[in-house]
């Protein structure tokens, strides 16, 4: 028994992967921005520096994403800083290949859809974010945000976080809405939630989450 408790003190000081340890693609990358990021009309010029490419490589991305029609390159001015991107929410394999964008980005965080496994049948859909997601050690709390679809889901939901920190050395600090209080906070704005949905990663779900996503952007 010594051996296993000290196994599982190793294993809970062990670094979380860093975001995008596994490799994703650049183009993969502006879709999830582009879905993720409803907040602004993105440019050549703001994905460029959301992804860290220069706007030469960022156009190549976008000229290979633009004739699968997943997204809509729309010019407002002569320079191609000022070509607006939007997604084509309108072509139907676009949301199969959010779906797939979205499961890829959770694939470096098995550790967290392991131990919070017993959200997932009481959520729409569930995000894990902040300092987290970068450093397990250097975290204070562990935040998640989990969103159920009426105010009965919220006692089962608070049930299943509460056995989940028994085991869980951090403080789990979640914040749970239904999605219509969810969508009247992003719409507000509350720009911590709107950074949160940005950078955050969705555990559960993906294909609740993209549907919710949509219905921001007005599709």
């Amino acid at each position: 028994m010594l051996a296993i408790s000290n196994m599982e003190s190793i294993i809970s000081k062990m670094e979380i992967p860093v975001r995008y340890h596994t490799v994703i693609p650049y183009h993969i990358r502006v879709i999830l921005l582009l879905l993720k990021d409803f907040s602004i009309v993105h440019t050549i010029t703001s994905l460029g520096k959301e992804v860290g490419m220069t706007r030469s490589g960022m156009w190549k991305v976008l000229k290979r994403l633009e004739p699968r029609k997943y997204i809509i390159m729309k010019a407002t001015g002569k320079e191609t800083s000022t070509t607006i991107q939007k997604l084509n929410f309108r072509n139907d394999l676009l949301d199969k290949y959010l779906i797939l964008a979205l499961s890829m980005e959770t694939a470096d965080y098995e550790r967290w859809v392991f131990n919070f496994a017993p959200v997932k049948e009481h959520v729409s859909f569930f995000i894990l974010y902040g300092s987290v997601l970068k450093s397990y050690v250097k975290a204070k709390d562990i935040d998640v945000i989990g969103i159920v679809r009426n105010r009965k889901g919220f006692k089962p939901l608070h049930e299943s976080l509460d056995k989940i920190q028994k085991s869980e050395s951090k403080r789990i600090h979640a914040i749970n809405f239904t999605e219509a209080e969810f969508r009247e906070e992003l719409l507000k704005p509350n720009k911590a939630l709107v950074e949160a949905v940005k950078k955050g990663i969705v555990l559960f779900r993906q294909e609740n989450f993209m549907r919710f996503m949509k219905k921001l952007h007005g599709a």
